[in-house]
């Protein structure tokens, strides 16, 4: 018992390791001090039709702090049986998540445009891995606090992938099948939608639009400011205010669906 408990103490010491190590890089990564690159100054160079407005990137500020208060939660929660089998189960592939992380960020600092959606999707699958572990666990733990992190962590890095991949295309210069760029977006846009609806039919979770829907106003706000201005302008704002209009409807009939939770309490619970 006793040597179960000291491996899921070590467990949340790493996430928490790890996690300001995950730090440390992000603010070299943004300082420009690796490459004299900042992910700013990247993504102005491979700037694509899908990438938001400045103000949109502040989430990150949120998902790093609710990471936090989660780790904490962890290893002030560590003794409780229940907990401590989630706390296994996903503290090796949240370090796996930070070393993807910080990977991405000296390979896109480094302009190295193929190896960082590599990373980055590598991030992705490791998050979306550490929601399912979540999710399927609902039934015996207090999962509101790591559901809401992960969720909203998960669904950012969805879209964040997205755009990585549209600058790796614009840096291999792509020419999109002689099909313009307005309308890649306009089909980007709704391959998103599409993703996000199918996996709350799969999973029913109540947050994980929520990201995705910040970041689409986060890219009306490039349009509407002048910052994005290619043709077609209007209808891809008009597919954004659409997508805008669908998560949130999709949050609050899942929420309510599920009882008022994250996720359905019961698993027999169909839609």
């Amino acid at each position: 018992m006793n040597k179960n408990m000291n491996k899921t103490r070590n467990w949340t010491v790493l996430n928490l390791v790890f996690y300001f190590l995950t730090l440390g890089v992000n603010y070299l990564g943004a300082s420009g001090f690796i490459n004299n690159m900042s992910q700013q100054d990247v993504s102005d160079k491979y700037h694509t039709l899908i990438t938001p407005a400045g103000f949109a990137f502040s989430i990150w500020g949120v998902i790093y702090s609710l990471l936090l208060i989660t780790l904490i939660y962890f290893f002030v929660k560590r003794k409780e049986s229940r907990l401590e089998s989630l706390i296994q189960s996903v503290s090796p592939i949240f370090i796996l998540s930070c070393l993807f992380n910080m990977g991405w960020i000296v390979a896109f600092s480094y302009e190295l445009l193929g190896i960082s959606t590599i990373l980055i999707f590598a991030m992705l699958f490791s998050l979306m891995f550490i929601i399912e572990k979540i999710y399927k666990m609902r039934n015996e733990i207090s999962y509101t606090l790591p559901a809401i992190t992960f969720s909203i962590y998960g669904s950012w890095v969805f879209i964040a992938t997205v755009v990585n991949i549209s600058a790796f295309l614009i840096q291999q210069e792509w020419g999109g099948f002689g099909v313009s760029d307005s309308i890649w977006t306009i089909v980007v846009l709704f391959i998103a939608i599409a993703f996000v609806l199918l996996y709350l039919t799969l999973y029913k979770n109540a947050v994980f639009p929520a990201s995705v829907a910040w970041s689409f106003i986060g890219i009306y706000g490039a349009y509407n400011n002048g910052t994005l201005s290619p043709d077609m302008s209007s209808i891809i704002m008009g597919v954004l205010l659409f997508g805008i209009g669908i998560f949130v409807i999709a949050i609050i009939f899942t929420f309510i669906k599920n009882g008022n939770s994250i996720f359905p309490k019961d698993k027999s619970v169909n839609y």
